[in-house]
């Protein structure tokens, strides 16, 4: 069964759209979509002013289609050989802080073994790498995760405790654990709420009643840390994501309480997609540093 034009209504969210997108008249498109839906026995979308809706029997049927295209697709790539353009490419989504340090060092690292690969990451939100993941629009998907994720396949996940960062000549930098008590007498550098890091720190100070002087938010580990490293502020980080081991002259430290290793680091895929073996080569070469490093 053909879900091209099923999948691009939905993608582009109109006939109009769908038929730009395929290069054909929304009418060929239309009629394309009319066959579908007599073939399954349903209708798939509400034909609406504005665009096309999936139905409940369109959302059951949208999944399916996403990773029976993707399969195709991989086998295709397969039959026709590594000179195939898109037989290499890898689409990645991860969240902001590991892949400022952390998933570079995997990308480097798997190139090397795998001379021609090409690598597509989009940074975004962890809720939205599970949707990217979810509808097929990424391949593998790295994320920190306090709660069980729904919809899709968490390949591996390794626990991924929140430290306090600071430059090297901090005051506390010297200390083997730290409390958040200790923490409170200098300014802080937060991420936006929302965050992972800020969801379980917030729960973790309003349960112990604690409050900080908070000087600086921001959703880009890049400016955080450059204002940490000129100051006597406080940040927190994971240490498997890099900034922990001494580079750029920030060193992180561990905090003593236990409600702050809550977090998890996951490795996530579409559920009940058979993998190229390029791309499972790639995820084991993903989870054995995340082992390495953790």
């Amino acid at each position: 069964m053909d879900y091209r034009y099923f999948l691009a209504v939905i993608d582009a969210g109109s006939l109009a759209a769908a038929g730009e997108r395929l290069h054909i008249a929304p009418s060929a498109v239309s009629r394309q979509i009319a066959l579908l839906e007599e073939s399954v026995g349903v209708a798939l979308f509400e034909r609406r002013p504005r665009g096309m809706q999936l139905t409940a029997a369109g959302e059951a049927l949208a999944e399916h289609a996403r990773r029976t295209w993707l399969e195709q697709e991989n086998i295709l790539a397969e039959l026709r050989g590594e000179g195939y353009p898109g037989a290499k490419v890898i689409r990645l989504v991860s969240t902001e802080g590991l892949s400022r340090y952390f998933l570079p060092r995997v990308l480097l690292e798997h190139y090397r073994l795998r001379p021609g690969a090409e690598y597509r990451l989009d940074v975004i939100s962890p809720h939205e790498c599970v949707q990217r993941i979810r509808r097929g629009e990424a391949d593998v998907g790295l994320t920190f995760s306090t709660e069980p994720v729904e919809g899709v396949n968490v390949c591996y996940s390794i626990r991924s405790p929140i430290r306090a960062l600071m430059r090297a000549g901090h005051p506390l930098a010297s200390a083997g654990v730290l409390s958040l008590e200790q923490v409170q007498a200098f300014p802080v550098a937060l991420t936006p709420k929302g965050t992972t890091q800020r969801q379980l720190l917030d729960l973790v100070c309003q349960m112990d009643g604690l409050s900080f002087d908070q000087v600086m938010t921001c959703n880009f580990s890049g400016a955080l840390h450059e204002f940490v490293r000129q100051s006597d502020t406080v940040a927190f980080a994971s240490a498997i994501s890099g900034e922990g081991r001494g580079m750029d002259g920030l060193v992180s430290v561990p905090l003593s309480n236990p409600r702050l290793g809550d977090r998890d680091i996951q490795v996530l895929t579409m559920p009940k997609r058979v993998l190229p073996q390029s791309l499972a080569f790639f995820i084991e070469t993903l989870i054995a540093r995340l082992q390495q490093e953790g």
